[in-house]
């Protein structure tokens, strides 16, 4: 099986949101230990079946039911097999989706929905001021949170309750954002629940975040560009667009390939 490590959101390697991409399915507790095995953040397991394609996402520990960048990661693999651009449907766990193959590839995310219009508990986690919160749904459940500044989002740290936290509320993660940036928003996303203490640039996280802003009127516009990765030195941009739905896009990097002997 051919598989490929690529860099989400980013154009320069080695910054962005890494990726494994496997052509192909095998078991479950196959896909999962190949994905604890090559111990990235996600791996996205992809096959065509008829003309719909059909995507399975593990962390190193657990199978997740959607993946925004490993998604566009996916596409961007094919793309360079040889898949024309235009409009293809994908089946996940979290429902179907759409992905459109251009010049960026965009994903048209599950249509999201307001869960809770405010996380109760979380600055006590946080160890900081919070300043607006919420929890959107997009496939999976994403709570986000607004804090004061840049520098206060870098000096984040979340103590270890926060996994707990997530459990018990039924989301992923937590998406902090502060609009002191020099694009919408800067962001950092901590999902310790599902292994992933920190991820460097988050397409479903960010998408929820353009929803949140759009439909609360806190930042109302048709085309975002979140900024995120400075912490773990790995910067990328994830572009958010409305329209008919919201999609979430960016550019790719492949910087590995090979085959998966098994």
């Amino acid at each position: 099986m051919e598989f490929y490590k690529v860099d989400v959101f980013t154009d320069k390697p080695l910054r962005g949101n890494p990726a494994a991409v496997v052509l192909g399915m095998l078991e479950d507790d196959i896909m999962q230990s190949l994905a604890f095995e090559l111990n990235i953040s996600e791996t996205v397991f992809i096959e065509k079946r008829g003309d719909v394609f059909h995507l399975r996402y593990f962390t190193p520990n657990t199978e997740v039911e959607f993946c925004g960048h490993a998604t566009i990661g996916a596409f961007y693999v094919l793309k360079l097999k040889g898949l024309k651009d235009g409009m293809y449907g994908a089946i996940t766990k979290a429902g179907e989706i759409k992905v459109e193959v251009e010049d960026m590839i965009w994903l048209k995310v599950v249509e999201p929905k307001m869960i809770e219009s405010e996380l109760n508990g979380l600055e006590d986690i946080a160890g900081v001021k919070i300043l607006d919160s919420a929890v959107v749904d997009v496939g999976i459940r994403i709570g986000l949170a607004e804090i004061e500044d840049f520098e206060s989002l870098m000096k984040l740290k979340p103590d270890l309750r926060l996994a707990e936290f997530c459990r018990d509320r039924g989301i992923v993660g937590v998406h902090f954002y502060t609009f002191d940036s020099k694009f919408d928003a800067c962001t950092r996303f901590f999902a310790p629940a599902v292994g992933i203490p920190e991820d460097p640039a988050t397409g479903t996280a960010n998408s929820a975040l353009a929803y949140h802003l759009n439909s609360s009127g806190r930042l109302a516009k048709k085309y975002y560009k979140f900024e995120q990765g400075h912490a773990l030195k790995r910067e990328g941009l994830v572009h958010v667009k409305l329209d008919d739905g919201v999609w979430v896009g960016g550019d790719v990097v492949c910087i590995a390939e090979g085959r998966i002997e098994i």
